[in-house]
């Protein structure tokens, strides 16, 4: 029998694939089918392998809360429109983000395997999780690909002090690099809304410049913060209007606009671009995939500004977690280790099974 950790002060840790049979099982539970189960738990326990918790299995409760208030549809079947022969759209019909995602990234890279290059719009998915999964995927399979989104209004536009942008994704992943892939996985908010509800849970003050409080004041404490701000500013701020100009309402279901009106509320719902390029219709794959390592090898030894804190490649610290994570085991706190207990118990599924 696994060890009980849930009530000591230190983390349980218990095995990827124990987690993602886990995850899986809750959602079938649900009405979800196997398929679409293993997928959700998939990218779930992907974000939490590399140490990116936000986006990983802590999400569990707050999905299924979005699930009983009739904004995530576990049953739900995305349709895909044939736009033209490299472009398509997809309309999820409120499904968990990661099904019609995949669907997406897998038609994009068979459009671009014929056409050179695809691009699509998914409209009305519910949370997408770590869009750097998408991209990684396609780049492992030879193609250079590119993920970003739009969704509820949660990020100040710079220079006003009330939520009027989402805290808009955006992924890049080519091949080469750290695991056969390199990946950047970043928002256009200074911290993602998932970074800031982590803080709060766990009472941790937070940077300055990260958040504002509800009445758009600056604050350090998680527990106020209400407006995330944008990196850079008036970029982070740029990239987040564009992002919903090329996603939602490029799509025809406009979001922030939506959200945004007199009297209107926001509710839980996004959009997204998948683009595929093909690498080898440029050039040869291999070829392709050396000179990108062997840059990265380049900027990894450039001299550095501390000596103590080596220079990596974008989703390299995340690939060294996860190898990390695989042999050791996903530690989750106390606190999430008992939710997932409880989930379990009303779910009426077997609770996760932590290591001893």
């Amino acid at each position: 029998m696994a060890q009980d950790t849930t009530h000591t002060g230190r983390d349980a840790l218990i095995s990827a694939s124990e987690l993602s049979s886990f995850v899986a099982s809750v959602f079938a539970s649900r009405g979800m089918s196997p398929a679409d189960a293993a997928t959700l738990a998939d990218v779930l326990v992907w974000a939490d392998l590399r140490g990116i918790d936000s986006h990983g299995v802590e999400r569990l409760p707050s999905y299924l809360a979005i699930v009983e208030r009739g904004e995530m549809n576990l049953t739900a079947r995305p349709r895909l429109d044939d736009l033209a022969p490299a472009m398509f759209r997809i309309d999820a019909e409120r499904a968990a983000g990661p099904v019609p995602m995949m669907m997406a990234m897998q038609e994009a890279v068979t459009r671009a395997a014929v056409c050179g290059v695809a691009m699509g719009v998914v409209r009305r998915s519910a949370h997408t999780g770590a869009v750097g999964y998408y991209v990684q995927w396609a780049a492992r399979r030879g193609f250079a690909a590119m993920v970003f989104g739009s969704g509820p209004p949660l990020m100040a536009y710079h220079g006003a002090r009330v939520a009027s942008l989402s805290t808009s994704p955006l992924a890049i992943g080519v091949p080469g690099g750290p695991s056969g892939a390199l990946v950047l996985d970043m928002a256009s908010a200074v911290a993602a809304n998932g970074k800031l509800k982590q803080a709060q849970r766990e009472g941790k003050p937070i940077p300055e410049g990260w958040a504002l409080d509800k009445d758009g004041r600056p604050t350090t404490d998680a527990g106020a913060a209400a407006i995330a701000l944008p990196i850079g500013g008036p970029k982070g701020a740029g990239l987040g209007l564009m992002f919903e100009c090329l996603t939602s309402i490029m799509a025809g279901a406009p979001l922030l606009a939506t959200m945004m009106g007199p009297g209107n509320k926001p509710y839980h719902m996004q959009s997204e671009m998948v683009v595929a390029v093909d690498v080898s219709k440029f050039r040869a794959l291999e070829g392709y995939a050396q000179d990108v390592a062997h840059l990265a090898d380049l900027i990894r030894g450039l001299p550095r500004a501390d000596e103590d804190q080596p220079i990596r490649m974008p989703g390299e610290r995340g690939e060294e977690e996860a190898r990390r994570r695989e042999e050791n085991g996903v530690p989750l706190s106390p606190r999430l280790a008992r939710q997932l207990a409880e989930i379990a118990e009303r779910c009426g599924v077997a609770p996760p099974a932590f290591r001893a």
